[in-house]
Formats: C-alpha cells, structure tokens, sequence
C-alpha cells in the first residue's frame, strides 16, 4: 500500500466515526506530520522520531491537539502501540504549546439580531436563526440533512455528530419559536425528494456572510449560551446544553462579550 493509498484509507477510517469537517481536519493534520516519509508499504516503516520533530514545531495549542489527535487515531486506525516514553513525549510538547488568543471586540445581541432579520435570503436567515435557538456550531449545523430531522406536533429534532464524534440531538420547540417552527419545517418538507442533500449553507459560505455582517458564527452561539442562562440561571444545565466537556469552558461563554 502507498503512502497515499494509506492516508486515504485512514480517512475512510475516519468518516466512519466522525463528520467530514472533523476527518479532513485530522487528515491534512496527518499529512503535514508525514512530510518527509515515504511509505511504500504500510505504517511500519514509520519513523516516530520525524514525527515527533514535526509536532515539536506546531506553536499554538489547539493546532498541535489537532495534529496530536491525527496522530493518535492513525496509531489506532493501524494497530500501533506508542511506548509509554513516546507518550509522555507528546504530552510534554502539548504543555509546552501557547494558546492563540485573538481579541474579541463587544458584540451587542440586539444589533446582531436586528441585522439577521433583514436578511432576504430566507435560508441564510434560518441559518443564524437556528444557531441562536439551537446553540449548534457551525460546522454541526452544515452537516444536517432532511434524513437527520424529526418533526413532531410541537418539536424539530435534528440529529447530528458532535465534536468528539459523539451522536447528539436538539430541539426547535414550536411553543418557543413557532415562525422558526414553521419555516424550518416547510425547508424539511420541501427537500424531502433529497434525502442527503443539506439543508443549510456550507460552513465557509455562512462565516464568509456572517463577517459582512461584522460579526461572526461563534458570536451565535454565545448568544444562545447568555439567553438561556437567562432563562434558567443554571450554568449546569447551560453546560449541559452546549455539550462542553468542561465547565471552565462554559464560564469563558458566559463571561464572553456578546451583549444581550
């Protein structure tokens, strides 16, 4: 198997477990930690010294945790155990990375609200709608389809695959927002010929819009963090419903600047 054949075949490995943002991440991550191998047979010519070089080169923490998890899946997509030194290896060159920390200018929820409603193209409007009722990243909201969606009397379902690859639900209450209720289930309805077809706009297509607008995707969803926590006053169940691993995360939500 060639090294080409090879990456390919791990990023079918991937797509198996998680969505096709996620698996591409992971296998351009993989790639650039190959650089200066070649495989011609399979992974057991691997030199771990070389990759270790490449992730002593990655600066910022969250690229080298995308590259270290490359790594790691490809360990386990080949049946290949790492030695304990090799390990601690890794993660002592993760402490050693920075955080890549850009500034976060005030984002006031009224104005970003009132801009959303102006849009004329009814599914990008849906598209940040959803978002803010829904807390879904951006990249979740891209991947869903007719075939992921349930609708009921009073609730759309979407299911989807997390971050993590974890298989997750969420709900449009029809009692909460009943124009959006409607709207999302005539788009549903309408697709339904197409079952595989998305029902949004892609990831790149809907950051490129929402930055005209002088905000961004990610803003959405800190609003729906800040309104819920309005609701419920539980940073608990906030955690709970954008689905953080960790409650420091959910707390830089709720501190961030978005304004409501």
């Amino acid at each position: 198997m060639m090294k080409y054949d090879l990456l390919n075949a791990y990023r079918d490995y991937l797509l198996a477990s998680y969505r096709p943002s996620t698996a591409n991440t992971y296998y351009k991550k993989l790639c650039t930690l190959f650089e200066g191998q070649s495989l011609t047979d399979t992974a057991n010519a691997l030199n771990i010294d070389k990759i270790l070089d490449n992730l002593s080169t990655i600066k910022h923490k969250n690229r080298f945790s995308q590259s270290k998890n490359a790594f790691l899946h490809f360990c386990k997509f080949q049946n290949i155990s790492l030695p304990a030194d090799t390990l601690e290896t890794i993660e002592q060159l993760g402490k050693s990375t920075r955080k890549k920390h850009r500034k976060l200018s005030n984002v006031e929820f009224a104005e970003v609200d009132k801009k959303i409603k102006h849009i004329r193209n009814k599914k990008l409007k849906l598209s940040y709608q959803t978002i803010i009722a829904t807390g879904l990243r951006v990249s979740e909201l891209a991947s869903i389809s007719p075939k992921d969606c349930t609708i009921s009397d009073d609730t759309i379902t979407f299911a989807f695959i997390g971050k993590g690859g974890a298989s997750e639900l969420v709900e449009i209450d029809a009692t909460t927002y009943p124009k959006l209720y409607r709207d999302i289930k005539e788009i549903i309805q309408s697709s339904s010929h197409n079952q595989n077809k998305r029902l949004f706009y892609s990831v790149n297509f809907l950051q490129r819009k929402v930055k005209e607008l002088g905000f961004g995707c990610h803003d959405l969803r800190r609003a729906f963090a800040k309104l819920e926590y309005k609701k419920c006053k539980s940073k608990t169940q906030i955690m709970e419903k954008l689905r953080h691993s960790s409650f420091k995360t959910t707390k830089i939500y709720l501190k961030s600047k978005v304004k409501v």
